[in-house]
C-alpha cells in the first residue's frame, strides 16, 4: 500500500488531486490536509509516515512548500515528493529537494499516474533487492539494498553503514561486495568506499556527502563517479 500526503490550501485543487489519485486503482491510502502543521503532526519520528508527497511550492506563504520539502529529504531519502503549483518560479529549487515531478495546475492526470507508476515500479525493484551477510560474529543477516548509505572498508573487512545510523561488520573485500549490490544503484568511488548514489546529498571534486559525511572520490574514480552520477540523477527524474 502506498500512503500518500496531500498538502493544499485550495480545497477544490485537494479534491482535484484526490480525485486523480483515485483513477490509479492502486492499493493506496490517501490523507489530505490544508496546512503543513496538521501535515506534521502526523509524521513519526523518522517521517516515515507517508511514501507520496504531493504538495504546492507555496502553501500559504511564498515558497513554504519548499522549504518543508528540505525539512522532510533532511529525515527522509525514501518519500517521493512531487510538487503540484501554478508557478513555475520554483523549479530550479525542486531539484535541490529531489523532487520526482513538478506538474503546473491544471495538470493532466496521465502527468501524476505516470510519475506515480515510475516511483512504485522503481521502490519495487528496490524492495527485492537485499544481501544476505555473513556477519564478523560468524551469524547471517539479510540487509535490503535500500537501507543501505556507503561502505568503507578496512584490513579486509567492510563496515556496512545504515540509514538508521546502524553498522554492520564483515570479512570481505569491497571488490566482492560490489557484486552482490544492484550496479544502477551502488557506486565505488574509492578503493576503501561504495556510496549508494541515492542517499548522495551533494557532489564535490573530489568527495560525496552522505548525510553530512563526505565519502572521498580518489582521483582514479573522479570522472566516472561524476558521469555515474549525473546519470542516476537524469534517469530518476531529480
Amino acid at each position: 500500500m502506498l500512503r500518500t500526503a496531500i498538502i493544499e490550501k485550495s480545497e477544490e485543487i485537494r479534491a482535484t488531486i484526490n480525485s486523480s489519485l483515485k483513477e490509479l486503482n492502486m492499493h493506496m491510502q490517501i490523507r489530505s490536509f490544508s496546512n503543513q502543521y496538521d501535515f506534521l503532526e502526523n509524521l513519526d519520528d523518522t517521517y516515515s509516515s507517508f511514501d507520496i508527497l504531493l504538495l504546492n511550492t507555496t502553501i500559504h506563504k511564498e515558497g513554504d512548500g519548499i522549504e518543508l520539502a528540505q525539512k522532510i529529504r533532511e529525515k527522509n531519502h525514501r518519500i517521493m515528493i512531487t510538487f503540484i503549483t501554478t508557478s513555475k518560479e520554483y523549479y530550479a529549487q525542486a531539484f535541490s529537494v529531489f523532487a520526482t515531478g513538478y506538474l503546473l495546475y491544471p495538470f493532466q492526470s496521465s502527468q501524476l499516474h505516470e510519475i506515480i507508476h515510475f516511483y512504485s515500479q522503481k521502490s519495487i525493484a528496490e524492495r527485492r533487492a537485499s544481501w544476505m551477510v555473513k556477519e564478523k560474529g560468524g551469524s547471517y543477516k539479510r540487509i535490503y539494498c535500500r537501507y543501505i548509505t556507503y561502505i568503507e572498508s578496512f584490513n579486509r573487512e567492510i563496515i556496512i553503514h545504515l540509514e538508521d545510523g546502524t553498522t554492520i561488520e564483515s570479512y570481505a573485500k569491497l571488490s566482492d561486495t560490489m557484486v552482490n549490490l544492484p550496479k544502477s544503484l551502488f557506486l565505488r568511488c574509492h578503493q576503501s568506499f561504495i556510496v549508494s548514489l541515492y542517499f548522495v546529498e551533494q557532489i564535490k571534486r573530489d568527495a560525496f556527502t552522505i548525510k553530512g559525511i563526505d565519502i572521498p572520490i580518489s582521483r582514479k574514480y573522479q570522472s566516472i563517479a561524476r558521469e555515474t552520477y549525473n546519470t542516476y540523477i537524469n534517469s530518476n527524474n531529480y
